[in-house]
């Protein structure tokens, strides 16, 4: 009798699929993209292709009970996800260059098909503008499907990842040996896999916390153990790489800019989430007081972790160095979709790796997490030099879409 009971309430619990398929509103077309799926009690479910020749893959990064990331990225094809009868939220977006679609949907116990149409409200490409995100931790793996469904068309993976002082990167505890060969997984979506990450948390086998520094687009793995730095900006330079600064408040970043001459800053760095910030003590105690920079009774709100980091930026320019803006999420290690921060690189002939790569070095970029920003000096674009022997007018005109 027992039996039988248990096998009654399982069969009055049976799930129900709800199968969906996104496409563009205007084309038809389906599309890639990202998909959360909510029950009204709060429940993240993770959906699963509906196509043989499809894929989906789950990310689920928690760094508190409200600082987290809980998604599917799937493939241009129909997904499917078996579900209690109840009423479920879809929330679908792709990128920065599609409207996020929300829907609700009442599932009872007959099978459920929904169409999502995503709204293009901008088009980057038809522009000569390509996106990129210098800090990545996705696998190789499964960087073709992420990317294509953020649209994201350059990713660097720090395939060498040293944290501890004096490791050469090959021997880094998170370090996967990877070769020097451009992936494309289409023609303006590519993968990078040779970079590396010196983010030191060690001296000696004991915490001692220093700082961060990336080493993009190199060809061969690098030799150097740090400290000392300075090898490692050499190696680089003999391998036309490009160094980025991370974060700027390590108790290194300071040195690292005039020692290493790094040429990127990450105004959208990786502790910029969807979710709820979340660092609000990281390097606190760094925040200079005449600075003027909001905090509330936890530490840093989110806006001003921004502004420290502009105003830090700004104080760097001001010194004379000239670092190129760039962004990164650390997508892979935190509660944060793949180029939720991106940086855009202007390549008004069309994209190729090599280009963007000499556009992002030429600053001929802007870094946004949503908003896309076009500006003009003097009718120049971003990264022009505009020189005067004493004063003189210039005249900036920027929109915002």
């Amino acid at each position: 009798m027992l039996l039988f009971n248990l096998f009654a309430a399982s069969n009055s619990q049976a799930a129900t699929e709800l199968r969906c398929r996104v496409v563009d509103a205007d084309t038809g077309d389906p599309l890639p993209c990202r998909v959360y799926v909510q029950s009204a009690e709060g429940e993240y479910l993770f959906v699963e292709s509906a196509d043989p020749d499809g894929s989906a893959v789950r990310y689920d990064v928690s760094r508190s009970p409200a600082s987290f990331e809980k998604h599917t990225t799937v493939s241009a094809h129909p997904f499917v996800v078996n579900v209690e009868p109840g009423t479920y939220t879809l929330t679908v977006e792709r990128g920065k260059e599609y409207q996020t679609a929300t829907v609700t949907v009442e599932v009872g116990e007959e099978p459920v098909e929904q169409t999502i149409e995503l709204q293009r409200w901008i088009d980057m490409a038809e522009r000569g503008w390509y996106s990129g995100d210098t800090h990545v931790h996705r696998s190789i793996e499964e960087l073709p499907n992420v990317m294509l469904a953020e649209d994201l068309n350059v990713a660097l993976p720090l395939s060498y990842w040293v944290r501890d002082a004096y490791t050469p990167p090959t021997q880094g505890d998170k370090s996967v040996d990877v070769t020097a060969e451009l992936i494309t997984v289409d023609d303006t979506h590519v993968i990078w896999p040779m970079n590396t990450e010196y983010e030191l948390f060690s001296v000696n086998g004991q915490r001692h916390t220093l700082g961060a520094v990336f080493v993009l687009n190199h060809k061969q793995p690098l030799k150097p153990a740090a400290p000392p730095v300075a090898p490692v900006a050499a190696a680089a330079r003999e391998q036309g790489a490009l160094l980025d600064l991370d974060k700027h408040s390590w108790p290194w970043s300071m040195m690292l800019v005039p020692v290493m001459d790094v040429d990127l800053y990450e105004l959208a760095n990786n502790h910029m989430w969807r979710t709820e910030f979340f660092f609000k003590q990281w390097t606190f105690d760094q925040l200079p007081p005449e600075w003027n920079i909001q905090t509330d009774a936890d530490g840093f709100t989110e806006w001003g972790w921004m502004d420290f980091g502009f105003k830090t930026y700004y104080a760097l320019l001001n010194c004379g160095f000239r670092m190129r803006p760039t962004a990164g999420t650390a997508a892979g290690v935190h509660p944060v979709p793949l180029g939720y921060g991106r940086v855009y690189v202007n390549l008004p002939d069309g994209f190729s790796y090599d280009a963007w790569i000499a556009g992002l070095d030429a600053g001929r970029t802007f870094v946004t997490t949503g908003p896309m920003l076009f500006a003009t000096v003097n009718g120049e674009p971003p990264g022009a030099t505009i020189s005067a022997d004493g004063p003189t007018t210039v005249r900036v005109q920027g929109t915002v879409d």
